[in-house]
């Protein structure tokens, strides 16, 4: 009887899932830029998983040496930091969709369309969701009632939509004007200036020129209107307010998803794309004063950074 209960301990045993030790994860950036390596750190100090790093160094030229080490390491899940990275990992895995791919810091990530015709991938916004954007600013600044948003239709047109209907929720008016090139935004926002409280501009490259940024920091200061950007540096330079994904955290989001995987066998088509969890508030108190916003002791409470 003793030996029954014994083989049937093995045969349990044999039958587990793989455990983790087993497993092993790809790391893939697209460079080395610092702005990978805050959330690499965190996604490593997350996973129990053994990681092996992978740098493309920003050059497609190395992509087919790059990818074929990547898939020689025989990886359990690859985890794409940034575009180009995110890019060529969906092709290294399109005749191996059994390895997931998570890929997180890409910009725009639907232009790429990464989730069309493979179903191993699954990712994490690198922007805030319009909605969370519009709440933040409401919470700080709750006599926004109009808000003047300027785009291109080629980057932008799914957050504008995103953004009208998060409006409404929190009865803001949206008036929005879209441009094809750079040198457009200024006769965009002529157009919204007498009309509205605030400017909003949506991650869009085509926006954010440095002569761009300069321009508008000075008109908004003269018409006293809050702009709100897209990123810390957009603030430093000198717009009123940005509300943007904490990175270091997309890291802990990613080994979460990867936890999820590979542990408890979710598949990437149950996950999608996830907004990022933590966000990060950044205002310029300068700018504020320039235009006459008074901020009160509980809005700069909520801020991440306030710059002086």
């Amino acid at each position: 009887m003793k030996d029954r209960f014994l083989l049937i301990f093995i045969l349990l045993l044999l039958t587990q899932p793989v455990c983790s030790a087993e497993q092993k994860i790809a790391v893939l950036l697209s460079d080395s830029e610092a702005v990978y390596q805050q959330p690499l750190g965190e996604f490593k100090a997350k996973v129990k998983q053994p990681i092996e790093v992978f740098n493309l160094q920003g050059d497609i030229q190395q992509a087919p040496q790059v990818l074929g080490q990547v898939m020689s390491s025989n990886p359990s899940l690859i985890v794409a930091f940034g575009a180009k990275a995110a890019y060529f990992a969906k092709a290294a895995t399109q005749n191996s969709q059994q390895v997931p791919v998570i890929f997180a810091m890409v910009l725009n990530w639907e232009r790429y369309r990464l989730l069309e015709g493979q179903e191993n991938l699954a990712g994490i916004n690198a922007e805030v969701s319009p909605g969370t954007q519009l709440l933040s600013m409401n919470l700080l600044f709750p006599d926004i009632n109009r808000l003047g948003v300027i785009y291109s239709k080629s980057h932008s047109a799914t957050s504008v939509r995103e953004a009208k209907g998060a409006a409404e929720l929190v009865g803001i008016e949206i008036s929005a004007r879209p441009i094809e090139r750079a040198k457009e935004l200024k006769q965009a926002y002529r157009r919204l200036a007498g009309e509205v409280d605030a400017i909003w501009l949506p991650t869009d490259p085509v926006l954010y020129t440095l002569e761009n940024i300069h321009w508008l920091k000075r008109q908004c200061v003269k018409d006293r209107l809050i702009c709100i950007g897209q990123s810390d540096n957009v603030v430093k330079l000198g717009l009123l307010l940005a509300v943007n994904p904490d990175i270091p955290s997309i890291g802990g989001q990613a080994a979460a998803l990867a936890t999820q995987i590979l542990s408890l066998g979710v598949k990437p088509t149950q996950i999608g794309v996830q907004d990022p969890l933590g966000t990060r508030l950044t205002l310029n108190a300068k700018t504020a004063s320039k235009i006459g916003v008074k901020l009160a002791e509980d809005v700069l409470i909520l801020a991440d950074e306030v710059i002086e």
